[in-house]
């Protein structure tokens, strides 16, 4: 294991828009928090999935994400009760879904933590805010990996950025005993994913960073990830990881095919369905029209 003139829509949402209107959520799901294995699991209210670790005996503990205040402090007693005080937390980018509890969390924990230039983004964010709770900037960063061993050695957190692809500051987070990674929105299972130029954000380098992230991890890893179509899973395995990267590199293949034939942006959006080669993609028709028009600016 290795340690340590674009779119007024991406515009907006790299300055801490929410990406709610976007992804299609009217409103706060059912409060879960559903194990996976080792004291790891996943937790899913409104906004991107969280993922967290609750050590045996309730002391410390680990929370990826946040998403919004309230979904923050529910989590918290649902998952860690009367127990207040964690370990660390540590975000897999700086999109407002993602770190809107940082907040309730962040007083917290020991250890805040963020890729360097995700803390980049969420200060361009914040220095932009005009509503809503301030988000405050994590005091750690890292440009490549990270790595903390928690209390009694029971689990061992890593931090690994593999290039730019949502944004310019995307990591996944390891759980290396419970083999539990946190992908966030590196995946979006089975929906149109959302990327973010203005954030340093690149489709075309995304399917590098999905390859690599394949083989960077093993064939037992469980994968969590920021957000799924209805009906499909928020946890998955490499052969998902392998579906989404198939998915961009068929997105970029139509596009340039069309491109090439002439065809304008605006036909190609009013004939777009699904992708060619990648129809189990169809949620999310607003981020599909995003995807045609950020893959037509990199081609």
């Amino acid at each position: 294991m290795q340690r340590r003139r674009f779119l007024t829509t991406s515009t907006a949402l790299a300055l801490g828009a929410p990406l709610t209107s976007l992804l299609g959520r009217s409103g706060p799901r059912p409060l879960t928090s559903t194990p996976i294995r080792n004291n790891v699991g996943f937790y899913t209210n409104r906004g991107g999935t969280i993922g967290y670790f609750r050590p045996d005996g309730g002391v410390g503990g680990v929370v990826v994400d946040s998403q919004f205040p309230e979904p923050a402090a529910a989590l918290l007693e649902e998952v860690y009760g009367v127990t207040k005080r964690l370990d660390l937390l540590i975000n897999t980018h700086h999109h407002g879904d993602h770190t809107g509890g940082n907040g309730v969390v962040a007083p917290l924990a020991r250890e805040y933590v963020m890729h360097e230039r995700a803390r980049q983004n969420l200060e361009t964010a914040e220095a932009a805010r005009t509503e809503g709770e301030a988000v405050p900037l994590p005091k750690t960063t890292f440009a490549k990996d990270w790595e903390l061993v928690l209390p009694e050695g029971n689990e061992t957190v890593t931090a690994r950025h593999f290039g730019p692809a949502h944004t310019g500051g995307d990591a996944v987070i390891h759980f290396e005993n419970a083999n539990v990674a946190h992908v966030g929105d590196l995946l979006f299972n089975r929906r149109f994913p959302y990327v973010d130029p203005a954030a340093g954000g690149s489709l075309t380098n995304w399917i590098a960073v999905m390859r690599k992230i394949r083989r960077h991890y093993d064939r037992d890893t469980v994968f969590i990830f920021g957000h799924a179509a209805e009906s499909y899973p928020v946890t998955g395995d490499r052969a998902d990881l392998k579906s989404f990267e198939n998915y961009l590199k068929s997105l970029r293949r139509y596009v340039k095919k069309e491109k090439r034939q002439g065809t304008s942006l605006e036909a190609l959006k009013a004939k777009t369905v699904t992708i060619p080669g990648a129809p189990e993609w169809r949620f999310g028709e607003r981020l599909r029209d995003v995807n045609l028009e950020v893959m037509w600016e990199e081609i």
